[in-house]
């Protein structure tokens, strides 16, 4: 027998055999909302069948909030545990906090995930590479590293990824979608972890803490970057030579001395360099720029370490020593003069 809501959908399909119910997701290969003896439709009348739709889902989406709290009202009278957590969702409260940078969650098991960043417990790890993670999703997008497998294709330029949500965040490329706003600056992101990150620069937390130096971070990757401080851990190696950094960019930057790569010139005179930092430097040479300054005595130099040599001379430290006969100098260039002495 059937209810009232299904007799009202019956009807409407007998008066209108064409109209369309909320949009779904189809296999590859179909056409959506057209079958293949359809006849095309005017501009207008496409306008007006997509309003259609837009109002069908808003009705449709109407029907599910209500059910949902009726649902919560239904439950009530049976686990009133469970509909503390569904009104807790719905009116999105947050009772429970984190001791260590007071963020608040509505249920315990996101606080749990959470805390995972402070204490630094990564329980995921994956069977191929040893490589540890906080969550599960985290493991299960990791592994198809390994295993190849990307079944979610862009329909715009064909990139595949492992999971929808990465196929949906990279989408935003392409429409200019940025549908996370910054309530401080107006800033919009394409992803929420994006806004996240970026709002500390506002609140000022600094939630990664260095358990070494106590030195704290906005960002796990910058934790990250700086504990290879103190372990002394190098792990971008350049193929061509061998040597080792603690940062992929500075790798990327020293690549470029073997493939001649210069893509910094200088506006006045027209010498290039591999990195943005020795074009900034060179171009002091031209401006006259100073900015590096003497404590003691005011004089100024262009480069840090001209500063660094020069405070030597208000100082004792002679930190340049003759390997043959023990004499210290202040420059290494002084140095270089007296050794001059024992190969004479």
């Amino acid at each position: 027998m059937n209810t009232a809501g299904d007799g009202m959908v019956g009807e409407n399909q007998e008066e209108n055999p064409q109209q369309e119910g909320p949009e779904q997701v189809e296999p590859c290969g179909t056409v959506s909302g057209r079958s293949k003896g359809d006849v095309s439709l005017s501009p207008e009348q496409e306008e007006g069948r997509e309003t259609q739709r837009r109002s069908e889902r808003q009705k449709s989406n109407q029907q599910r909030k209500r059910q949902d709290e009726s649902t919560c009202q239904a439950r009530s009278l049976e686990d009133p545990s469970e509909i503390m957590v569904q009104q807790r969702v719905h009116m999105k409260e947050k009772l429970y906090n984190c001791p260590e940078c007071g963020k608040s969650f509505a249920q315990i098991s996101n606080l749990l995930v959470h805390q995972r960043i402070h204490t630094r417990e990564r329980p995921y790890k994956c069977p191929d590479c040893g490589e540890s993670f906080t969550r599960n999703s985290d493991i299960i997008s990791h592994r198809s590293v390994h295993t190849g497998d990307r079944p979610y294709s862009c329909l715009e330029c064909g990139k595949c990824f492992a999971n929808f949500s990465s196929l949906i965040s990279h989408r935003r490329i392409h429409t200019g979608e940025r549908p996370y706003t910054c309530p401080d600056c107006g800033k919009s992101f394409k992803r929420s972890s994006d806004l996240s990150k970026h709002r500390r620069l506002h609140t000022g937390e600094t939630p990664y803490k260095c358990p070494e130096c106590g030195k704290s971070f906005t960002q796990s990757s910058n934790l990250v970057s700086h504990q290879r401080i103190h372990t002394g851990e190098t792990p971008y190696k350049c193929p061509e030579c061998g040597k080792s950094f603690k940062q992929r960019f500075s790798l990327i930057v020293h690549q470029r001395i073997h493939i001649g790569e210069r893509s910094y010139k200088c506006p006045d005179c027209g010498k290039r360099f591999s990195n943005s930092s020795q074009l900034i430097r060179h171009r002091r040479i031209h401006t006259g720029e100073k900015p590096y300054n003497c404590s003691e005595c005011g004089k100024s130099f262009s480069q840090s370490w001209g500063v660094l040599r020069h405070q030597r001379i208000h100082s004792a430290e002679t930190p340049y020593k003759c390997s043959v006969c023990g004499k210290s100098y202040k420059g290494k260039d002084s140095l270089k003069s007296h050794q001059k002495v024992h190969t004479a």
